[in-house]
C-alpha cells in the first residue's frame, strides 16, 4: 500500500497446514509464507519481497538514501524477523492449542523475551518518529508482528512511551487498515 501498488491477497490457514499442500508447494517448495508472484516471478520471504519491491518500484522510497540509515533500517528489519518474531511465536503458537495443552512455561519465557525486545525498541525510538529516520521497511517489518500480538489479546506495555506512540502512528496510517485485516474473513 505504501507504494500505491495493487495486489490480490490469498490467505492461507497455517494451523491447518494449508501452506504444505501441493498447490502452495508449487509456489514455494519450502512451505514458507509469504510468497509474492509478480508477472510470473515468484519471490519468497518477507525481507526479500520487500527488497524486490523497493528495487522494482523505488518511488516512494522505503529505504533511506543515506548508507548509515539504510543499514539501520535493514538491521531493524532483521531484528523483527530474527529476534522479536521467535519470542512472539513462543506465545502465539501456544494460543492455537486448547488451553489445557498449552506450555505455560514457554509462554512465560516468550512474554519475558518480548518485554525485553519491546524495551530495546522503545530505547531505539527515543527522540525518533521512526526507526531509520523516515518511515521505512524498518517500521513495516514490525507491523505484522505487533498486529498479530495485539489480535491475540496482548499489547505494547503502556510504560514504553516511545514504542506505544510509534505503534499508534503505524496503526493510524491508511495502509494499515487496508493491508492488515484482523482475519481473512474480515
Amino acid at each position: 500500500m505504501e507504494k500505491g501498488l495493487q495486489w490480490e491477497t490469498t490467505w492461507l490457514d497455517l494451523p491447518s497446514g494449508e501452506h504444505k499442500k501441493p498447490e502452495y508447494l508449487a509456489i514455494n517448495p519450502l512451505a514458507k509464507v509469504p510468497a509474492l508472484i509478480d508477472d510470473g516471478v515468484v519471490v519468497h520471504d518477507s525481507t526479500i519481497i520487500d527488497e524486490y519491491l523497493e528495487d522494482k518500484f523505488p518511488k516512494p522510497p522505503l529505504l533511506p538514501s543515506d548508507p548509515v540509515m539504510r543499514a539501520r533500517a535493514r538491521s531493524f528489519e532483521d531484528y523483527a524477523d530474527a529476534y522479536l518474531a521467535p519470542s512472539m511465536v513462543k506465545i502465539l503458537y501456544q494460543l492455537r492449542k486448547p488451553e489445557a495443552e498449552r506450555d505455560k512455561v514457554l509462554m512465560e519465557q516468550g512474554a519475558a523475551e518480548v518485554r525485553k525486545h519491546f524495551e530495546f525498541l522503545d530505547r531505539a525510538l527515543a527522540g525518533r518518529q521512526f526507526f531509520a529516520g523516515l518511515f521505512s521497511l524498518a517500521d513495516i517489518s514490525f507491523i505484522p508482528q505487533l498486529s498479530n500480538y495485539e489480535h491475540a489479546g496482548y499489547a505494547v506495555p503502556g510504560d514504553l512511551l516511545n514504542l506505544t506512540a510509534w505503534w499508534q502512528r503505524m496503526k493510524s496510517r491508511p495502509s494499515y487498515g487496508q493491508s492488515m485485516p484482523v482475519s481473512k474473513k474480515d
